[in-house]
């Protein structure tokens, strides 16, 4: 079977922007580099001289197989990448490698991005993904053919069994910000709603109507590769795509991780049942509400693991349920969490955010740019004030 989609000569000599990334595209089930959305990444990047930093394979029907086979290649791009002492980044050694890698996937190519980026570090732009790998590819069991090609092929039992075990490592995404979702609210396949769930927080382009291969997918081409090429920020990002609490902001060791209700809501929770309902004296049922599985969370962790603080954001810019456990108050942890639901925000492209401060807050808020709007009114018998960022 053929392995990688050949590019076209663009007829002029490979060229390079300020920055060189390699694009890895990673296609769905039944599909191979054949697909006309591989077709239009791999000419697009052939235009723009970068045909060299084109990777295409035809997966295996394993999904083990072909994660490994992903994790290869990118692996040795990495390694190649490590070893030029390119220095673009002002670093022995070409700095961090995994910022020069983009995985793009569609659909369970989708699923296996996710699972690359989170191991790596690296950029993952999904087109339709498949969110729930095992469950939703276990009704595929049995004889199949490729779209491309008419090649037959075998989906099995122990095929759902490798969807699972590696569904069981991606819990909450580690930066958000790595990602960006493209979805079609007219996917006949996939959910796109589970989709915009899973990636909360990320930048996110929800398109109305489509279908599940995005067969205008061209008219959204060039915003993939302004994400994809992108060079990105300087600095070293935090380890493992967490923030960090700075000198003078809090306790050290701290880190905050966002992600969905399915990820950090048990978490969340119990601090907000603490922090609400017990101090606060917040009825249960006014705590609880089914906004919660729309939202993106974020966790603050301490050193050794312990959930200290959460806050949400909803998809209307709304920032709430801020709760940090007593004895962190006052070290920072309000802070770090306020401070990823804005970046989260702007990162989405929300024109600013508002919230509802308990009056004893707004100073705390103030400080953070906020501005008070409005009379004061009354929630879960508590006096609140509405204020606003506008970014």
């Amino acid at each position: 079977m053929k392995r990688e989609v050949p590019l076209r000569a663009a007829g002029r000599p490979d060229r390079r922007d300020c920055w060189d990334t390699m694009i890895l595209y990673l296609h769905g089930f039944r599909s191979s580099p054949d697909s006309f959305k591989a077709r239009l990444m791999a000419q697009a990047l052939a235009d723009r001289g970068l045909s060299a930093d084109w990777r295409c394979p035809q997966l295996p029907a394993s999904p083990a197989a072909a994660m490994d086979l992903a994790l290869s290649l990118a692996r040795a791009h990495l390694e190649a990448d490590a070893a030029s002492g390119d220095g673009r980044d002002g670093s022995a050694g070409g700095g961090d490698a995994a910022a020069r890698l983009t995985v793009i996937g569609s659909s369970l190519g989708g699923f296996y991005a996710t699972w690359l980026a989170e191991r790596l570090g690296c950029r993952a732009v999904l087109l339709n993904p498949v969110v729930h790998a095992a469950r939703d590819l276990g009704t595929q069991v049995g004889s199949h053919r490729t779209f491309h090609g008419d090649e037959p092929f075998e989906f099995l039992p122990g095929h759902v069994d490798e969807l699972a075990r590696a569904e069981a490592d991606l819990r909450a995404l580690s930066r958000p910000e790595r990602y960006f979702l493209l979805a079609a609210t007219g996917d006949e396949v996939l959910d796109w709603r589970e989709m915009r769930a899973r990636f909360a927080g990320s930048r996110q382009r929800i398109i109305e109507g489509s279908d599940h291969g995005i067969s205008d997918f061209e008219r959204w081409l060039p915003e993939v590769l302004d994400f994809a090429l992108a060079a990105p920020a300087p600095g070293r990002p935090a380890e493992a795509g967490e923030s960090q609490v700075g000198a003078g902001e809090g306790r050290a060791g701290c880190r905050v991780v966002t992600g969905s209700w399915d990820d950090l809501g048990a978490e969340a929770g119990r601090i907000r049942l603490e922090v609400f309902v017990q101090e606060q004296q917040v009825p249960l049922e006014e705590e609880l509400d089914p906004k919660d599985a729309e939202c993106l969370h974020a966790i603050v962790y301490d050193a050794a693991g312990q959930a200290v603080g959460t806050g949400r954001l909803l998809p209307d810019s709304h920032i709430g349920r801020m709760a940090v456990r007593r004895s962190w108050r006052g070290a920072g942890v309000g802070s770090l969490l306020l401070t990823a639901l804005m970046d989260a925000a702007r990162r989405r492209g929300d024109a600013g955010v508002v919230l509802a401060a308990q009056m004893q807050a707004r100073p705390f808020y103030a400080r953070h740019g906020f501005v008070e709007e409005g009379e004061t009114f009354m929630d879960a018998g508590i006096e609140h004030r509405l204020m606003r960022l506008r970014f």
